[in-house]
């Protein structure tokens, strides 16, 4: 029995040193690959949200600059409110283009609070054939600016519009157009 006892002191041994080595060898160095795995799960996350925004920057570029020639053009729909010359030269261009006399009397640049922007008010006043003052209509219809029309007065033109003298080469046939614009502003 000797013999007997000694086999199973040794399986006894054998056995305790096994489980010694699993719980001390091989579960640490387990939780350890369970650890970096899921530290490298986490770094391809952040791998992926990183190459996801370095795309996005690389589309933004390759679309700038379309999307600034959008946003120069937008401006460009904007009187400027202390020097609107350009939008007074657009007036008296399509005036002249449409065969009328046109006197434009224009205001401050102010913001209503309906609207979104700050917006000058111009009025004009003309005599001119009703053909004529249609044609300046379309012009204003087509123009690169953001406009409204506020109000249209169109009467015939009266004998004592013709002694006034404010507008040349007028006849009775002509009408009488006061015509208030509300362009927008920047």
């Amino acid at each position: 029995m000797a013999i007997k006892n000694q086999i199973n002191l040794f399986l006894a041994i054998f056995l305790a040193a096994s489980t010694a080595i699993i719980v001390l060898l091989i579960m640490p160095a387990y939780q350890d690959i369970q650890q970096s795995s899921q530290e490298i799960l986490m770094q391809k996350q952040e791998l992926a949200s990183l190459e996801n925004k370095i795309n996005n920057i690389e589309e933004f570029k390759a679309n700038y600059k379309d999307i600034n020639e959008n946003l120069e053009k937008t401006n460009d729909l904007f009187v400027k409110s202390k020097t609107p010359t350009d939008f007074i030269s657009f007036l008296e261009t399509s005036s002249r283009d449409s065969q009328i006399p046109l006197e434009i009397f224009p205001s401050a640049a102010k913001q209503e609070k309906n609207d979104k922007w700050k917006s000058m008010l111009f009025r004009t006043g003309s005599i001119s054939p009703f053909s004529s003052f249609l044609r300046f209509l379309e012009k204003l219809e087509s123009s690169p600016y953001l406009l409204e029309v506020q109000s249209l007065r169109v009467t015939k033109a009266l004998e004592s519009d013709l002694k006034a003298g404010d507008f040349e080469n007028i006849s009775l046939n002509d009408v009488k157009t006061n015509l208030s614009l509300k362009v927008f502003s920047d």
